[in-house]
């Protein structure tokens, strides 16, 4: 019996070790691939650059034997140097010592990027330990409690045992209390260790302890990285990685980020680890109570106000409430599922008043529309008025942009709500589209006296004196700074030269001044309910481009989401993709489709196996939903807002994503394509100056010229600048402009 006590204890034992030598493990192989892509780097630098780090080194004649690269330093010995004529005891050293020192800072700068495609096998030893440490973490957290008990109960009886586990010989000289006392504690010893809890805790560790060290095959490894590949580079990052902690403060001013610190973060109810800058964002929004999260798009916001939410729950807070656009309420259903032991209620269709009871005396997260929202009233009585805390702890606001302009209904409702909650929560990655005011118009929901800071002045005073402004309210983080493991997006412009059709099809809608039919006429050259074949597809430039992405990307086993603004484009681009890649084609997603098919598409493409296309409405399927699975994104058009571009492509480039995104925007020669993007580039200059870093983020040090601001505000107005647009290509291709009528 003690035999199989102390044995179930070292299994114990066993476990609880895991993670930290795992972890090791993992460590030594990441250092591993730095050591090799940093020696690699170092071929490529030239000899003479270390005169750059030791002033003075004489390296002339080291370069005259031959060695011209650092590497080639780093492989010699100091004995080896000083043979070489000319070079002596001092000069050997410092070379080596240089030498080493540029290899020691450019190895601490590698970031480690899985290739899915090579898959090296270094490589595949380190997930191999990700996915060891996580399972051994978890198995850990989950028989903790176990654990613990076991050894505050059966430990001590096994100690009280010992005495009757003695040959006989030595038993006939221990006292009788102490039989009496042993012999009791074997009874009770053998009742624990026969207990069916306890016999389902050593098979829970066997269990464990199997999968955690069972041999993983190589593809099953890579194959788990795809699917799990936002969870595994958080587990990387926990371990392994790190990240600067002045980029997870957002380079908040010194005070804000004492505070934010100083909080003890309670994550009992998440399931989901947190990265460091996310745990720094959840903790900025319950120590700063109304504020904006402005982190860039991919960066998991939804996370971070989910483990907001519990720390509120454990504290004892019963009600929260999300409200989001109706597109993305079953996504923040699924998230809360996934990631937490929080109670979810949606308060949207047929059962939305059933469950705004259901959330009223079960407590737990509502989530609703901006729409659904003006229906309740945060005044409404609480059925289970028995002195229990019935306030509401947080509201949390996603794609909060949606209320940046005060006169809306929706806005006014968000402020009613706010104005009764503890803390509110506005999640945006995109806080101002086209004017600094409307930026300002979002903090004057949460903190009003930041808002006041922020006028005309400020915005004229440049980037950091705004940032630095709304600090109190508002943290944003880029990818850049903290998601080093993210791989690159790749922009391409794709220009393409109109067919006979197409320039047919544009110069009707010049002559009918209608814009929005000039900008898609390069889809409508293809005639209604067409493409059907291969042939009708060529008559669209553009649409014939498009087809050759899709069959490439399908050749390569990627997956594609096609972006358009317009539904009679997405149509005609859904059928050409049909043609082209029958069965693997889902959508359109549009406005009309309902929230739980919306995922369904999103799921359906990810689950198929090989390449496939989801077509989308841009401003549908480019808010809210995560499409990891696609590596490759098509824009038919150019987009007013470069916010809208920049949501669509997130919802690809993002945490979790393991390939290059490559974004294809489809443009066609001399058309209205051409004038739009110049339009767009002083609108992209106005919003990366002054959103795009929180606090005194080292963003462009440089003020914003007077003269440029009011150049692009004047360009904002997209009234004026459609008919600037129109008139140009009325004059471009010979169109009389219509006669004026007659004066009364």
């Amino acid at each position: 019996m003690l035999a199989e006590h102390e044995a179930l204890l070292a299994e114990v034992g066993t476990l609880e070790s895991l993670p930290a030598g795992v972890a090791d493990v993992a460590r030594a192989q990441v250092s591993a691939i730095r050591r090799a892509v940093a020696l690699g780097q170092m071929a490529q630098v030239p000899v003479a650059r270390l005169r750059e780090t030791a002033k003075g080194l004489r390296l002339d004649a080291l370069e005259r034997t031959g060695y011209r690269t650092v590497d080639q330093l780093l492989g010699a010995t100091a004995a080896r140097l000083r043979a070489v004529p000319g070079v002596g005891d001092a000069t050997a050293t410092q070379a080596l010592a240089a030498a080493r020192q540029v290899l020691a800072a450019t190895e601490a700068a590698v970031r480690v990027h899985f290739d899915v495609v090579a898959r090296p096998a270094a490589q595949t030893d380190v997930l191999v330990s990700l996915r060891r440490y996580d399972l051994a973490a978890r198995a850990v957290d989950e028989s903790q409690a176990m654990s613990q008990w076991l050894r505050a109960t059966a430990s001590p009886l096994a100690v009280d045992t010992e005495p009757a586990a003695r040959p006989w010989l030595r038993r006939i000289f221990v006292r009788a209390a102490a039989k009496t006392a042993a012999n009791v504690a074997v009874e009770q010893l053998d009742r624990i260790l026969a207990d069916p809890s306890v016999v389902q805790f050593r098979q829970y560790l066997a269990t464990s302890l199997h999968e955690i060290n069972r041999p993983r095959a190589h593809e099953e490894v890579w194959i788990d990285f795809e699917h799990n590949a936002a969870h595994l580079l958080g587990v990387l990052g926990e371990i392994v990685e790190g990240t600067g902690e002045e980029a997870n403060r957002g380079h908040l001013p010194a005070e804000i980020v004492e505070r934010v610190q100083a909080l003890a973060l309670d994550l009992s109810f998440l399931k989901a680890s947190l990265r460091g800058y996310q745990a720094f964002g959840a903790k900025y929004a319950l120590v700063q109570r109304r504020t904006i999260l402005g982190d860039e798009m991919g960066l998991g916001k939804t996370v971070e106000a989910l483990a907001a939410l519990c720390h509120l729950r454990a504290a004892g807070k019963q009600r929260a409430m999300v409200v989001c656009p109706a597109s993305v309420v079953a996504n923040w259903r699924s998230e809360i599922h996934r990631h937490t032991e929080l109670a979810a209620h949606v308060l949207h269709g047929a059962e939305r008043d059933r469950a705004h009871r259901s959330w009223l005396r079960q407590g737990g997260v509502a989530i609703t529309t901006f729409d659904g929202l003006r229906r309740f009233d945060p005044a409404d009585p609480d059925p289970n008025a028995d002195g229990a805390d019935s306030s509401l702890a947080m509201l949390v606001v996603d794609e909060a942009h949606y209320v940046k302009n005060p006169a809306t209904l929706r806005s006014q409702a968000v402020a009613r709500w706010a104005d009764g909650a503890e803390r509110v929560l506005f999640l945006t990655g995109t806080p101002m589209e086209n004017r600094v005011e409307e930026f300002r118009n979002l903090i004057d929901h949460l903190q009003p006296e930041v808002a006041v800071r922020v006028n005309a002045a400020t915005a004229l005073a440049g980037p950091v004196a705004f940032q630095t402004a709304v600090a109190p309210a508002y943290l944003r983080r880029n990818q850049i700074d903290v998601l080093n493991e993210l791989p690159e997006q790749i922009p391409s412009l794709d220009w393409v030269d109109p067919t006979p059709e197409d320039l047919r099809t544009y110069r009707a809608a010049v002559e009918a001044q209608a814009f929005q039919t000039m900008r898609r006429a390069a889809y409508t050259s293809i005639p209604d309910g067409g493409p059907a074949a291969v042939l009708e597809i060529e008559h669209s430039a553009k649409t014939a481009r498009l087809v050759d992405i899709l069959e490439e990307a399908s050749e390569e086993g990627l997956k594609v989401v096609v972006f358009s603004y317009f539904r009679d484009v997405l149509d005609r681009v859904t059928r050409a993709a049909n043609v082209a890649l029958p069965g693997a084609v889902y959508g359109p997603l549009t406005g009309s489709t309902p929230p739980a098919e919306r995922q369904r598409l999103v799921d359906a493409l990810g689950a198929r196996p090989g390449g496939g296309v989801l077509t989308s409405q841009i401003e549908a399927g480019g808010v809210g939903l995560n499409i990891q699975a696609a590596s490759v994104v098509i824009l038919c058009e150019p987009q007013w807002k470069p916010t809208v571009e920049a949501q669509a492509v997130a919802r690809c480039h993002r945490m979790g994503q393991v390939r290059r995104v490559q974004v294809h925007r489809l443009l066609l020669e001399d058309t209205v394509d051409q004038r739009m993007l110049a339009v767009l580039a002083g609108k992209q200059h106005l919003i990366e100056q002054f959103v795009l870093g929180s606090a005194v983020k080292d963003a462009t040090p440089d003020s914003v010229d007077i003269s440029d601001l009011q150049d692009v505000q004047k360009i904002v107005n997209e009234t004026q600048a459609e008919a600037l647009i129109l008139a140009s290509e009325r004059r471009r291709l010979g169109i009389e402009e219509p006669a004026s009528p007659a004066p009364a």
